[in-house]
């Protein structure tokens, strides 16, 4: 009974399992936005930087690099989900200790893993950079930026971990001001590189590091044992490979959705190659590179709305509140995500002139823009419901949502679409597919809110 009463005690103390589901969502995933507006800020400032400043030769590396930063992005993300939703499941079910461990396991697991990679990558970083495609031309500056990157990749991966745990412990503000803090410091940077110190590729090597290596800092709250229930500590380094299973296989979807991310991206680029032109690819670039990336950007806030108040609720077995979540957050995915489409489809040739520089590469990308925005906010929900699958440990589900939309629909619409239509069918591919995505998020949806009902029957 003092067991039963120390744990109510204990979840009564955090407001991820008090307050009014649709209040704390609205508050985590507005403060996440907040941090993701200076991204977003970031990214527009970037693509004029690199556009006009690198010319095509350092364009053409930094679309090497990038492969590299999709790879930071996933691992980064995927454990900090995975770490995040352990360490946030045990303390809602009030083993405080419990989280404490596992939180503390899943840092030395993150420095470990990718220390480990950092290694091999800089001695296999020739070898990496012809598989990532680099031409001679651009091959030893490729080469250089990939090798400056790769100095700071622990920082960025380490970082995004540790932003994640401060959202389980109910500093989001903390994470989204690293993030402003840093893309300021990021854009700076790339601006004094590129057009002062004439840096070139390195320069945008380096600006790849600091944009995410920043969020580090944040360590500064899980040492010294006074900021944050979740320590470091170095009794912890001996990892336990069940709970090291358990934060990778939670973080397996997310890592899967964006590896699928990047084979949507060469499976377009090579049907618009053969059923296009330069012209068109160019088009893609700045549509999937910019517009949607900057719309992605809107829904991953959403994500991190959702993910600390399902795995706190999950442990505690508030089934309630997870019906609620589920609900208000597709709501509120589908409303918002339609706004900005609307915003961005009313001003598509404006925002693809700021990225395109070339009215006629413009004029294509604002047309094309318009059919692949069309019905992302219904596609969208994939990721957004996905996470919360994630978070509750489904992961089976969780994996399906997250690589459905491009692997199980876009794809083969590109395929079929293109064939009977050319280029055109290679655009109206993505809205198909985000009506069949729709489709299927609805399904799970509807499957999980009866199970959440018969666990909530019993539990009474």
């Amino acid at each position: 009974m003092a067991d039963t009463d120390a744990v109510k005690a204990a979840q009564e103390e955090r407001e991820l399992g008090t307050q009014p589901i649709p209040k704390l969502f609205v508050k985590y995933a507005s403060i996440a936005f907040m941090g993701m507006i200076a991204q977003i800020i970031m990214v527009v400032f970037e693509g004029i930087i690199m556009g006009n400043g690198l010319g095509a030769h350092g364009l053409a590396c930094v679309s090497i690099i990038m492969s590299v930063e999709l790879m930071n992005v996933a691992l980064g993300s995927a454990l900090a989900v995975g770490v995040s939703t352990v360490a946030g499941n045990r303390l809602g079910a009030g083993d405080t200790e419990g989280a404490k461990h596992a939180f503390s396991q899943g840092f030395w697991l993150t420095t470990i893993l990718i220390v480990v990679l950092i290694i091999l990558a800089e001695i296999f970083v020739e070898p990496l950079v012809t598989f990532l495609g680099a031409t001679p031309d651009i091959f030893d500056d490729t080469v250089g930026a990939i090798r400056v990157f790769l100095l700071g990749l622990p920082f960025c991966v380490i970082g995004q971990m540790l932003c994640g745990m401060l959202r389980i412990d109910e500093k989001p503000h903390a994470a989204a001001t690293i993030q402003i803090v840093s893309a300021v410091v990021a854009i700076i940077w790339l601006a004094a590189s590129t057009f002062v110190l004439n840096f070139g590729v390195t320069g945008a090597g380096l600006y790849y590091a600091i944009s995410i290596g920043l969020w580090f800092v944040v360590i500064y709250y899980f040492v010294g044992g006074k900021r944050s229930v979740f320590q470091i500590r170095l009794a912890d380094i001996k990892l336990e490979p069940g709970l090291c299973l358990q934060i990778i296989k939670i973080g397996l979807p997310l890592f899967l959705l964006q590896a699928t991310s990047s084979v949507y991206t060469t499976v377009v680029n090579n049907q618009l190659g053969v059923l296009g032109s330069s012209l068109d690819i160019a088009a893609f670039a700045v549509i999937n590179g910019y517009v949607v990336y900057i719309i992605m950007m809107v829904v991953q806030a959403i994500t991190y709305g959702v993910q600390p108040i399902a795995a706190y609720n999950a442990g505690a077995k508030a089934y309630g509140r997870m019906k609620e979540l589920l609900k208000t957050s597709l709501t509120i995915q589908v409303l918002v995500i339609a706004v900005v489409t609307v915003i961005v489809w009313a001003a598509a040739y404006p925002i693809c002139l700021l990225f395109a520089g070339d009215p006629e590469l413009a004029s294509v990308s604002a047309d094309a823009t318009r059919i692949v925005i069309l019905l992302g906010a219904l596609g969208w929900s994939s990721q957004v419901i996905s996470s919360y699958f994630e978070c509750v440990e489904r992961v089976v589900i969780a994996t399906v949502l997250g690589i459905a939309r491009y692997i199980f629909f876009t794809i083969p619409a590109v395929y079929v679409l293109g064939g009977m239509m050319g280029v055109q069918g290679v655009w109206w591919a993505q809205p198909v597919a985000d009506v069949l995505t729709f489709a299927l998020v609805m399904v799970f949806v509807v499957i999980e809110l009866k199970r959440l009902n018969a666990l909530e029957k019993k539990e009474a």
